[in-house]
């Protein structure tokens, strides 16, 4: 079996002064991506219980217009026990639609990669940033 391609490398670690700087950008957002899913400037988003468009739309769930997403990587705190090692933290640049996801996220219109960090060090980043604030 061919393995899916890897559409995200991880190529950096959260650092605070680059955290600070993307979170001081309102063109900036951070998200959780499988990263063997390419993100286009069309790509949707609707609720993460459903596996894809078709079955949100079969179950009556809204289909947002971007990509559900935080502007602080703070914001992302709230979401991050369901996601595992296997999905890495997006930054991008993007525009904010103006529409509140499902869960009160921002959802913005992806326009192109910034930074790709792994889970692991997002994880130990919050630990030492904001966690024993």
């Amino acid at each position: 079996m061919a393995s899916k391609s890897l559409m995200y490398k991880v190529n950096g670690v959260p650092t605070l002064e680059l955290v600070e700087k993307f979170n001081e950008d309102s063109n900036i957002f951070f998200r959780f991506q499988n990263p063997h899913q390419k993100l286009t400037s069309r790509s949707e988003s609707w609720g993460m219980i459903y596996g894809s468009k078709q079955e949100a739309i079969k179950n009556d769930c809204e289909i947002l217009p971007g990509k559900s997403c935080m502007d602080t990587l703070k914001g992302l705190d709230k979401w991050i026990t369901y996601f595992d090692d296997d999905y890495v933290v997006l930054v991008f640049e993007g525009c904010d639609t103006g529409v509140t996801g499902h869960d009160g996220e921002y959802v913005a219109t992806y326009y192109k990669k910034v930074a790709v960090w792994s889970m692991k060090d997002v994880v130990e980043f919050m630990q030492n940033n904001y966690w024993n604030e």
